[in-house]
């Protein structure tokens, strides 16, 4: 099979109409869903707060203006709790994205950077266990991908030092383990409602937790969000329709020409308002949410379906999760190559098919000045990550081509 690869050339992908381009991620937004945002009653807020709360099993949630946001919420409200006192290191995977590691240095915090293991994108559990002390504020167990990831170790240790466990769920609402929703492990969880999320309403975030005492103490700092007004509000409805016009195959090569694909790389993209979610968005999010399932789950089949093929291509790491019965969403299917160099060819020849390249660096050189041990799991994951789609405009005809080019593409390489 190797020989007969070798003497392959990579072309773009022919079984799409001309002129389209696949998005490495995108979500359903049908434009009745979207309608309910020009005139939302008063009182979607609190509905959509506590359908989501109903979905993620947590029974106190807050909405925001994005992940971030929410993550700043949490982490102001623990770092002002007296028995969290003299604790300020917050424990972060070596590689995730980076705004989360802003967010925590915005904080004042600082974070203390761990190895992941390539094959899970999970903490390495040695260095975990050495990393999490009394200075340890809270660990963030990171669930990319759509990928649950097992944080029973993560759990331990931090109860074990008086922590507490974050779980940070933003590209992975709805995902399973344990027979639970991630989120439901942790003592509060993120979630995301930006673009190209499991729920996408063009930007907002959710915190959930089910302790009692952590709930009171966010509620008193939540009431000092502000909320969106005139403007503003307008422009959060607008924004989710520009979006998902602009992860429209045949719109997506303008917004990849425009570097749409690596904001997630570039500072500039971190920012975040400490304002509240939008109405409009809260009235968009209460129709979209009774089909989440249902996206999550043909997300599920298509993610499968690809797993199953690209396992049996040499070469390719396809990381799984330990998580105990674990449902994953593949909200982006994630491989890695052997080679740097495998990846850069992966990227050149699958663009048109919506492969993508995530963050390309480690935490650690994001920030080179926070102190780092040995990241050389994280470092081969920012390498030679790369994801192929599985949303709503991946046909049959990709799902049976990409796998084919992927092999091709990593055969190439090797003879070159």
């Amino acid at each position: 099979m190797n020989e007969m690869l070798h003497s392959v050339r990579i072309t773009p992908p022919r079984s799409r109409p001309l002129g389209t381009r696949l998005p490495p991620t995108t979500t359903p937004l049908p434009w009745r869903a979207w309608q309910r945002g020009i005139a939302a009653p008063a009182d979607a807020l609190p509905r959509f707060a506590a359908a989501l709360a109903d979905t993620v099993g947590l029974p106190y949630v807050w909405l925001a203006s994005s992940g971030r946001a929410a993550l700043r919420l949490l982490l102001d409200t623990l770092t002002d709790q007296p028995h969290l006192a003299g604790r300020r290191e917050v424990t972060l995977p070596g590689y995730t994205c980076p705004s989360v590691a802003k967010v925590v240095l915005d904080a004042g915090l600082t974070p203390r950077l761990v190895d992941v293991d390539p094959t899970t994108l999970n903490y390495d559990p040695a260095q975990l266990a050495d990393a999490v002390t009394l200075r340890t504020l809270a660990v963030i167990g990171v669930h990319p991908f759509g990928l649950p990831v097992d944080l029973r170790a993560a759990r331990q240790a931090a109860q074990a030092a008086g922590a507490l466990l974050i779980e940070d769920a933003a590209q992975s609402l709805g995902a399973r383990t344990g027979g639970q929703m991630v989120g439901a492990l942790g003592d509060a969880a993120i979630y995301s409602l930006g673009p190209g999320k499991p729920l996408a309403l063009g930007g907002g975030g959710v915190l959930s937790t089910r302790a009692e005492w952590l709930a009171a103490a966010v509620a008193a700092r939540a009431a000092m969000l502000a909320a969106p007004q005139g403007v503003g509000v307008a422009w959060t409805w607008a924004r989710m329709g520009i979006f998902a016009l602009a992860f429209q195959p045949r719109l997506w090569w303008l917004a990849a020409q425009l570097g749409a694909q690596r904001v997630g790389d570039q500072e500039a993209s971190w920012g975040y308002a400490m304002t509240g979610l939008s109405a409009a968005q809260a009235a968009v999010g209460l129709a979209l949410l009774p089909q989440l399932a249902a996206i999550n789950e043909a997300r599920r089949a298509r993610g499968e379906r690809l797993n199953a093929v690209l396992a049996s291509i040499p070469g390719l790491t396809l990381p799984t999760t330990t998580a105990p019965a674990a449902q994953p969403i593949y909200l982006r299917l994630p491989l890695l190559t052997a080679t740097a160099a495998q990846a850069d060819a992966l990227a050149r020849a699958l663009g048109a098919a919506g492969l993508g390249r995530m963050y390309r660096r480690t935490l650690a050189e994001f920030f080179p000045q926070l102190a780092a041990g040995d990241l050389s799991g994280s470092l081969r994951v920012a390498r030679t990550l790369c994801t192929l789609p599985t949303h709503h405009h991946v046909t049959d005809a990709d799902l049976a081509q990409m796998p084919q080019w992927v092999a091709a593409a990593l055969a190439e390489s090797a003879a070159v």
